[in-house]
């Protein structure tokens, strides 16, 4: 009997999950995987892959390449479709695709910016900034099988990179309608009424919920750097946890114990992980050393 790498490293994994579990209590996110965007070459001639690989970087995998820029991976709740924006007719469109076979799809190619695809909780729906022909930013809510739209801001400022809670009754997103970058929470209606929800911040931007719900996960500003930093919803308390001056695009392991994050190092980008109280983190392998906007997938059962 032939046994492959890929299924020694699964095997290896899955004893990971179980031996974390056992240590922690908590469940272990060894085995599940990530998405990112790689970027290779100089202008004019950049490619870019949308990349699926291993929880640790491992065993990357192309799901699409490019010689036009794509943006803003999205994981569908059940880690079957990946959303994303892609350039390739050289206007912006959201893309869904299903990484098993292939197939793909256009949802949204409407005038304008069309950008910052997310999943709802029941994989029904996506949130999107739209900019329309007027250019103006707004966070709206597509759903994906009647192809109906609703538009959730209706405000002169830039609103953005909206996110899910688990539940689905909330949509996260960044605004400067407050004069910096911000982050605000809305339902996902009509002409819906946002709240502020960062304080005492310079600004804060891509946010990314929890597993339980209780934490933001957002790119904050420090001085003169941003940073990963946790913001505790009940409290409004804001937590940075790197350390670095280019940080961005957090997002959740499954479990809730880690966040995956890109950064610079002496100006070379690459992809890291933090513990969620700061404590650990780690850079995920060489390899990755230009990845960008990870995700991080869903537990596979």
């Amino acid at each position: 009997i032939t046994v492959s790498q890929a299924q020694l490293r699964h095997g290896a994994h899955r004893v990971a999950d179980v031996v974390f579990e056992k240590l922690t209590g908590v469940r272990g996110a060894f085995s599940t995987r990530i998405a990112y965007v790689s970027v290779t070459g100089q202008p004019p001639a950049q490619r870019y892959e949308l990349l699926v690989a291993d929880a640790d970087g491992e065993n990357p995998r192309v799901a699409l390449q490019s010689t036009d820029p794509i943006m803003s991976p999205a994981w569908s709740p059940d880690g079957e479709w990946l959303a994303y924006v892609s350039f390739e007719d050289k206007a912006a469109a959201v893309f869904v695709q299903r990484l098993r076979t292939g197939e793909r799809r256009k949802v949204s190619a409407r005038a304008g910016v069309n950008g910052a695809p997310s999943f709802s909780p029941d994989g029904s729906k996506l949130a999107l900034t739209l900019g329309g022909s007027g250019g103006n930013l707004d966070i709206y809510v597509l759903d994906l099988g009647s192809q109906q739209l609703t538009r959730v801001t209706q405000d002169p400022a830039i609103d953005t990179e909206a996110v899910w809670s688990a539940d689905g009754q909330t949509l996260y997103f960044t605004s400067d309608r407050g004069g910096a970058a911000q982050i605000y929470a809305a339902p996902p209606q009509a002409n819906a009424r946002a709240r502020r929800i960062t304080f005492n911040v310079t600004s804060a931007s891509r946010p990314r919920v929890s597993p339980d719900g209780s934490t933001l996960a957002v790119v904050m500003q420090e001085g003169n750097a941003y940073r990963i930093g946790a913001v505790d919803l009940a409290s409004g308390t804001v937590t940075p946890l790197t350390r670095g001056t280019q940080d961005e695009s957090p997002s959740f392991a499954p479990n809730g114990a880690v966040l995956i994050y890109a950064g610079r190092d002496g100006g070379q980008a690459s992809l890291a992980t933090v513990s969620v109280d700061g404590q650990v983190s780690t850079r995920l392998k060489s390899g990755l050393s230009e990845g960008r906007e990870p995700v991080w997938g869903p537990f596979a059962d």
